[in-house]
């Protein structure tokens, strides 16, 4: 691949193939894009469908994990999502006890762990699918009631849950 310029709609083809099994393959071609050739990569990004905050953490995860000696095949076990959640307390220190709590945690506890708190045992996933104006309603509930917008989301949302429907049901 170095030293070869593919035309975008190629080169959008190939990242596009390397999304699944091969993320480090893609995240490593998006960090080669982006500091080669910025002024397309999100032109590439878009037509090889994926989204921006994805494209942003294969990014990192190439900058993170490329100096690291880290044997492919276990950075491809643990997961892109759950190298994205390491990466964001990633030290020279601490490399290997972050591996060990991804390959040996679900991305929610991992999560948990890494604010310091506790995995539920035997939690229970919700989804629900909410209009936005619905979304706000909830979200301003939650909030009310303890949970913490963070980034685009919330967290302590399940203790915030648990106390809206306690003073609901009196």
């Amino acid at each position: 691949m170095e030293g070869k310029t593919l035309p975008i709609k190629e080169k959008s083809e190939f990242l596009a193939d390397l999304i699944g099994d091969r993320f480090l393959k893609l995240a490593q071609e998006l960090r080669e894009l982006k500091d080669t050739q910025p002024d397309i990569l999100w032109e590439v990004v878009e037509l090889a469908g994926i989204s921006r905050r994805k494209a942003y953490a294969l990014v990192r995860i190439a900058r993170q994990f490329e100096e690291l000696d880290i044997p492919e095949a276990r950075l491809y076990a643990i997961g892109w999502t759950k190298l994205a959640v390491i990466g964001r307390y990633l030290t020279e220190l601490n490399g290997e006890q972050l591996l060990k709590l991804a390959e040996q945690n679900t991305v929610h506890d991992l999560e948990a762990l890494l604010r310091g708190e506790a995995p539920v045992e035997d939690a229970r996933l919700v989804t629900l699918y909410l209009a936005p104006e619905q979304y706000e309603v909830l979200r301003t509930k939650l909030v009310a009631h303890g949970a913490l917008p963070s980034g685009n989301g919330m967290i302590k949302v399940e203790e915030a849950l648990m106390a809206a429907l306690a003073s609901a049901t009196g």
